[in-house]
């Protein structure tokens, strides 16, 4: 192998037993600062590789050089280390490290229609579309249909030789979405032998067990001059589901304003921890409990009457026990608590396999070939669905499910005693059973290259890359609302319950019963239930070539040189669900414009491409012994977009051989993705607070609006143009509405790609230092800064400042938020928000990485001791963008729950023989869950958590002949730390509870492996 973890003239060939290179610390710090003889960082292999004369080619350029000279911070993880870190997940082990978070996890990503089942990387809090993933350097195809993203789950973990991790701008490298980094797999190209890796692993509370194997196998031929390798990874992830095994998971809670009105004041809650006994206070907020009014048996009349657990209650004759005059239903106490039996994180069955082919035509040209193959099946569990008596479905304004008819034969007595006219309902729909969503994912890549010498000072490499992705998608137990409705509305015959619409029933309508708990018979229930699909595909090729050499000598030192060019097309095919697809239709057919009829909310039907070319040079050149400059652009013209460039400047000084110091300057870019360009409006369901609500007739009424920026609103202006919308006005001529405009608090808010979005632009700066003092044996020491501006960010206005904007706007209606909204002309009410995506943002980050390593042996005990820390510590995290009023607003998620202000690691590792144990502490720091609004403990809504610390221990056995047998466990989350509870009604919360950045849903987990090699 060459470059990092070389270890060609060690353990004949084998993949190496001995630690290669050590994590974030180790190889920060020995491409900083390097390796003298007096700095033993690890053993043989990594010091050999480091220190020694070869030029290597490693992730930030494609000028072969020394590891020392890297100008940007680097970072390698070889194969070894993923067992240390205690996990089989790829990118559950990237996450690790200070600077790098999950983009879409299985645990964030639970019954996403289209992400559910991901594993994806982000560096720098700059989301995983502006972090770009390659495999061998090369660039992969997405494995998402609605972003540019690849699946690091797709990667066959036991042919990974090592990852690196650059972070800063490197678009001219790499081109479009390098903005925050780059996260390069390697693939294993030299492993001659047998090797085989079993590992289990499980949790102390309920399922998340998992298992994994590894094989691989590589030989040569031909006297070397031909190689093989072929070798695969299949992991067995089971689901974890929100169970009395994590209480917390369960607890039917939220943030929220405790009430003492007359109809709850049994419900006990000033002694709920944190609330006050005192009247009602709408600004304070607590932990109160939280239950759903969509129950398994109906609730009925505006809560009139209910049915719980198979008992009927009412406001009249019925009420509950501990009930005193007339209460009608209430949820925190007679609700549904839906929390339990939902999946925390899903299942995974993944199936990752590849070989590599290499053969040396002559000693100065060698062909390769790598090819890769993913199939990754995934499961997540929801919840019941719920539907009432006003639930929609439609485009717009079609039909709702409706109340049921007075004259309906199964109203039951308790129910009817209750009834004004036709009965209004609420229901989960237990019987149709839960919402999964069901992925099948296949991945295949090949990579080719053709690599050789052109002269004495010139090398080349020719290559071509071709990828395919597809996703089938199975949406069971949603619920076809049309059907629903045609269920409810029926008619008896000759003493025989029949649904009343003929059509109907000529297609098998079965009439329904929701009237208490399990009164929906299973022909009703197959009869209303739909499943959905929805079907997936990228395609990518690419082709490219670069010579690389020595282009002119300037004295002892000669210029170097990169020159290329590349060609790639990426291509995209959805399929939405055929009875959910507005662009679909229930036909199936894009020219159709049919009505949603489901719960579904499905991905619209898009076929896009784009071609990109490129072309892109570097150059280095060693001003002296210790000081090296270098240089690199790119030009790329896009089909969507048109020409973009990039370009870095970057320099190295060593003025001693144990101080380093770094610094690049670059511009980089993001082109937007065929979603961000391309895709049709993608139904969405959005709060909305109308600027025009309480508005009266003779034009008063509007006391304020929401919005970033709201208190800048000329509310004269606001309320004239809620008076000239003629749907406003057909309200008021209205006799049956309210005085006052009250529209309702959501509305559908698709979101949709925009051809007229152009990409976004970073500027980026990274100076480094490493020092290894001579006076303080076996201490290094590598601090870096980093800054990341973005200029014109992707991204989309929310459907709340949208409408905002348009109404308090002068030139109102005549303005671009004005062009997206549609009001109903009968009732005024706003039916559509398209949110489309544009470059509005700018967004900064900035921040200090340390690594410090120190290695040491004690007196008197056999053995040596390594101290590990990485630390980063963020300066800024900001967003700034134009408000209301044109003013501009800079909000920052630092300190805030999930974006902390730090992040730090430290390992302690003992090394004896044949044995090592390591012990890993991670630290995630606490926050407040909404600084902008509620930033100081004084203020009502003030929620905080604190520090969560995380333990984990591993300890490895190397023994048999050159060391070919291994046996390895170890402990994660030594003190089941589940993390805060941090639930619905938080910013920053959700009702899975403990499903956050702070938490560890797994808990303890005990692990234990065997490694074999021939």
């Amino acid at each position: 192998m060459t470059g990092i973890g070389n270890v060609a003239n060690g353990n004949n060939g084998q993949r190496p037993i001995s630690l290669r290179v050590l994590g974030l610390g180790v190889a920060t710090i020995a491409l900083m600062v390097g390796t003298q003889p007096a700095y033993a960082q690890t053993t043989g292999p990594v010091q050999d590789a480091v220190e020694g004369a070869d030029e290597i080619i490693v992730t930030g350029s494609r000028i072969r050089r020394d590891a020392v000279e890297s100008t940007v911070p680097l970072v390698v993880i070889d194969f070894d280390q993923f067992d240390e870190i205690g996990t089989t997940d790829l990118a559950e082990a990237l996450t690790e490290l200070p600077g790098v978070e999950e983009g879409i996890s299985q645990r964030n990503s639970n019954n996403f229609i289209q992400t559910s089942g991901l594993s994806t990387i982000s560096l720098r809090r700059l989301g995983d579309d502006r972090t770009l993933a390659l495999i061998n350097g090369k660039r992969a195809v997405s494995n998402s249909g609605n972003a540019d993203r690849v699946s690091v789950s797709t990667i066959p973990a036991g042919l990974v030789e090592r990852t690196e991790i650059t972070t800063g701008g490197l678009s001219a490298i790499y081109g479009s979405d390098a903005i925050a980094g780059v996260v390069n797999f390697m693939i294993e190209d030299d492993f001659t032998g047998f090797e085989t890796d079993a590992r289990y692993s499980t949790p102390e509370a309920s399922g998340g067990e998992e298992f994994r194997l590894n094989a691989t196998y590589g030989t040569e031929a031909m006297d070397g001059r031909a190689y093989f390798l072929i070798g695969g990874t299949y992991r067995d992830e089971k689901m974890i589901m929100a169970d009395a095994t994590r209480p917390n998971s369960i607890l039917p809670i939220s943030f929220d304003d405790p009430s003492f009105s007359n109809n709850d004041s049994f419900a006990d809650q000033p002694n709920q921890p944190g609330c006050r006994p005192e009247p009602a206070n709408n600004d304070f907020h607590c932990f109160l409990g939280n239950r759903s009014s969509f129950t398994p048996g109906g609730v009925f009349e505006g809560g009139d009457a209910w049915n719980v657990g198979g008992v009927w209650f009412n406001d009249r004759s019925l009420q509950p026990s501990d009930r005193t005059g007339s209460s009608d239903f209430f949820s925190d106490v007679d609700g549904y608590n839906f929390r339990p039996d939902r999946t925390l994180s899903g299942s995974r069955e993944i199936l990752n396999l590849g070989a590599t082919a290499r053969y040396d035509f002559t000693p100065d040209l060698t062909g390769s070939l790598t090819a890769l193959y993913s199939s990754v099946e995934s499961n997540t569990i929801g919840g019941f669905q719920n539907v009432s008596g006003t639930t929609r479905y439609g485009l717009l304004d079609a039909d709702s499910v409706g109340n049921i008819s007075s004259s309906h034969p199964l109203i039951p007595v308790e129910v009817e005693e209750t009834r004004s006219g036709s009965v209004s309902f609420s229901r989960r729909f237990v019987e149709v059973g839960q919402n999964q969503r069901i992925n099948e994912r296949d991945t295949i890549r090949l990579m080719s290259d053709l690599k050789g010498s052109l002269s004495d000072n010139f090398d080349f490499e020719l290559y071509g890359t071709y990828g395919y992705f597809k996703q089938e998608q199975q949406n069971p137990n949603e619920i076809n609302l049309a059907r629903l409705s045609a269920a409810l509305d029926v008619e008896t015959v000759s003493g025989n319950i029949q649904c009343s619409d003929a059509d109907r029933r000529a297609e098998g309508c079965v009439p329904i019963n929701i009237f208490g708990e399990n009164s929906i018979t299973a022909d009703a229930a197959d009869y209303i239930r739909y499943n959905g699909f929805g079907e997936q595909s990228r395609t990518q090729y690419s082709a490219g070539g670069y010579v690389t050499g020595d282009l002119a000598q300037f004295g002892p030192h000669a210029l170097q040189a990169v020159f290329g060019a590349e060609f790639r097309r990426e291509e995209q095919s959805t399929t939405g669900d055929p009875d959910g697809d507005s662009i679909g239709g229930l036909d199936g057919d894009p020219t159709t414009n049919d009505v949603f009829q489901t719960t579904l909310a499905t991905f619209p039907s898009v076929q896009s491409s784009y071609d990109v070319v490129e072309a892109f040079g570097e150059l280095k050149l060693p001003l002296s012994d210790n000081f090296t400059a270098e240089a690199a652009a790119r030009i790329a013209n896009y089909t969507t977009v048109g020409t973009v460039y990039s370009w870095n400047l970057a320099s190295t000084w060593r003025p001693t051989p144990n101080l380093n110091f770094r610094a690049n300057l670059a511009k980089a870019q993001r082109a937007p993705s065929l979603t961000e360009f391309f895709s049709p409006a993608r139904t969405d369901s959005d709060g909305l607070n109308d600027p025009c609500s309480g508005l009266l007739a003779d034009g008063t009424g509007i006391t304020g609006i929401s919005g970033d920026g709201s208190a800048n609103a000329d509310l004269a202006i606001v309320t004239a143009n809620c008076l000239s919308e003629p749907g406003i006005q057909a309200y008021f001529a209205d006799p049956e509405q309210d005085p006052d405009f009250d529209p309702p608090g959501s509305v559908n808010g698709p979101n949709s790609g925009n051809p007229n979005v152009r990409e976004e632009t970073a500027s980026t700066l990274t100076l480094g230092v490493g020092y290894r003092p001579e006076w303080f044996d076996g201490l290094t020491l590598v601090v870096d800064y980093f800054r990341i501006n973005i200029d014109d960010a992707i991204t989309s206005i929310s459907t709340q400042n949208t409408v905002s904007l348009c109404y308090s706007a002068s030139d109102f209606p005549n303005n671009r938020f004005c062009d997206v909204i549609t009001r109903n002309p009968e009732t005024g009410f706003i039916t559509e928000v398209i949110n489309f995506q544009e470059n509005l943002n700018e967004e900064n980050v900035e921040g200090i990485d340390v690594t410090l390593n120190y290695e040491f042996a004690l007196p008197k005990i056999p053995g040596e001791f390594d101290l590990r820390l990485n630390y980063s510590h963020y300066l800024e995290d900001e967003v700034v963008f134009e408000g209301i009023g044109g003013e501009e607003i800079t909000t920052t998620s630092l300190g805030e729950i999930g974006s902390a202000d730090d992040e730090f690691r430290a390992t302690m590792s003992y090394d004896l023989d044949k044995f090592r144990l390591r012990y890993t502490l991670l630290f995630e720091e606490g926050g407040v869950d909404d600084p902008i609004n509620d930033p100081d403990p004084s203020f009502e809504r003030y929620f905080k958590t604190g520090d969560e610390f995380f333990h984990r221990i591993y300890a490895r056995y190397d023994f048999g002949a050159d060391d070919r047998y291994r046996i390895y466990g170890g402990v994660n989350n030594i003190f089941d730390n589940f993390g805060p509870i941090l639930p619905s009604g938080l910013d920053n919360g959700s009702s899975y509870n403990i499903v956050s950045d702070l938490g560890d849903i797994v808990g303890r987990e005990f692990y234990a492996g065997v490694r074999v090699r021939f």
